[in-house]
C-alpha cells in the first residue's frame, strides 16, 4: 500500500526490499515444504436456491459453479460465431490486453477492428485477437433480454452499485494472465468451453503483483506453469480450478485472483457490480488501492481536450484510449468500451 501511494517510479520498488524481506522470512520457516502444484475444485452445484447464493458464497466471497443454470436462456441456445458474424459483422472492436506487456506496466494499447474480422481471425487459429470487454450488449441492448438479467439483478443488494454486462469473444487457446478485481462476478459461459484458475485475496503477497499505482492489479505468476524460481512462495499455494460449459454460471468474488483459458472457441459474459462492504471484507488493503488509485485516478472524466486521453472505467477499473473526445459532457456512472455520440469512448445508458 505505501508503494501504491507514495512510489514515483512505475513499478513502484519503494518497499520491495521490504515485501522481499517478509517472503524470505516466510520462505525460512517453511524450508522443508515440498514444492507441489495444489489444486482444489471449486464448488459445483445443479441447483441453488437465492437465500442460499447470496449468503453462502456472495456474501462470504466464495467461488461457485452453478451448472446449467443458463441452458435455457436464449443467449446460449443461439449465441455462436457464426450467429455474431452473420448478424453484427460490422459493429466496431476495441481489442487490448492490459497485461501483453514486456515490463511491469499496464498495456493500453488498442487495435480497433470489426467484429467479422475477429471472427475470422479466431477461426483461423489467431489467439491475438481476443475481443475482451466486447461492447455489443451495449450496441444492441435489445439483446440483453437473451439472459435472465432479471435474476442477474436480483444478486446485488441495496448498498450495490453498477449493472455492467462484459462480453468475452476468443479463439481456442487465447487466454488472460492471471489478475484481480474489486467487483463481484457472475460469468455466464455462453458458448464453448472456459478454463479458470482462481486464488483467494489473502494470496497477494506469494503472487508478487507489480505495483502501478493503477486500478488493474495483475501478477507474473501462471499458475498453468508455475516457476517456483521466481515465485517461490507460490509453491505453497492452492489454486481453485473449474471448467464452465455452455450454460453453466461461476460466481467469481471480488478480488480473487483468476487466470482463464478458453479450450475452444468461446463466447462468456460477466455481469459485475461493486459491493463496497463484499470488497473491504475480502480485501480492505485492495479496496482502498483501487478507489485510490492514481494511474489513473478512478474520478477522473475527461476534459475534451485535443490531447487529453479518454479512458473507459467502470468503477474501479481504467483503461486508456488516445482519442481526442471532442468536449464529449457525458457522465454516466458506467464506463464500457463503447462510443457515444460525440464519438468518445464512454458508455451508453442502458
Amino acid at each position: 500500500m505505501l508503494d501504491h501511494f507514495l512510489g514515483k517510479d512505475l513499478p513502484a520498488t519503494r518497499y520491495f526490499s521490504q515485501r522481499e524481506k517478509i517472503i524470505e522470512l516466510f520462505l525460512s520457516k517453511n524450508k522443508n515444504v515440498i514444492n507441489e502444484k495444489k489444486i482444489q475444485q471449486v464448488d459445483r452445484v445443479k441447483d441453488i436456491s437465492e437465500e442460499n447464493l447470496k449468503k453462502n458464497y456472495i456474501v462470504k466471497g466464495i467461488p461457485l459453479v452453478i451448472e446449467g443454470k443458463a441452458k435455457d436462456w436464449k443467449c446460449v441456445k443461439q449465441w455462436s460465431l457464426d450467429w455474431l458474424s452473420e448478424n453484427y459483422s460490422k459493429d466496431e472492436v476495441a481489442i487490448f490486453d492490459p497485461l501483453n506487456t514486456e515490463n511491469n506496466t499496464i498495456n493500453y494499447k488498442v487495435e480497433e477492428t470489426t467484429l467479422k474480422d475477429i471472427i475470422e481471425s479466431i477461426k483461423l487459429g489467431d489467439t491475438n485477437k481476443y475481443s475482451r470487454f466486447n461492447r455489443i450488449l451495449y450496441d444492441h441492448p435489445e439483446l440483453i433480454d437473451d439472459f435472465d438479467w432479471k435474476w442477474l439483478y436480483k444478486m446485488r443488494n441495496n448498498i450495490s452499485s453498477g449493472k455492467t454486462f462484459q462480453v468475452f469473444i476468443g479463439g481456442k487457446g487465447s487466454q488472460t494472465s492471471l489478475h484481480c478485481a474489486t467487483e463481484n462476478n457472475l460469468f455466464t459461459q455462453v458458448y464453448g468451453e472456459k478454463h479458470w484458475y482462481l486464488y483467494p485475496p489473502k494470496n497477494d503477497i506469494f503472487l508478487n503483483p507489480p505495483i502501478t499505482k493503477s486500478p488493474y492489479f495483475y501478477s507474473k505468476f501462471n499458475p498453468e506453469n508455475p516457476d517456483f524460481n521466481k515465485f517461490p512462495s507460490a509453491r505453497f499455494l492452492t489454486a481453485f480450478e473449474c471448467v464452465l460449459r455452455p450454460g453453466d454460471i461461476l460466481f467469481n468474488p471480488p478480488l480473487w485472483w483468476h487466470q482463464v483459458k478458453n479450450l475452444n472457441h468461446s463466447i462468456g459474459v460477466g455481469f459485475r457490480w461493486f459491493n463496497p462492504l463484499n470488497s473491504i471484507k475480502a480485501s480492505l488493503a485492495g479496496t482502498l488501492m483501487t478507489l485510490l488509485s492514481t494511474n489513473p485516478p478512478i474520478w477522473t472524466s475527461p476534459n475534451g481536450s485535443k490531447a487529453s486521453i479518454c479512458f473507459w472505467r467502470r468503477h474501479n477499473k481504467a483503461i486508456f484510449i488516445k482519442k481526442p473526445i471532442n468536449g464529449c459532457k457525458d457522465r454516466n456512472p458506467i464506463y464500457l468500451f463503447s462510443r457515444c455520440q460525440n464519438n468518445c469512448y464512454r458508455t451508453r445508458s442502458v
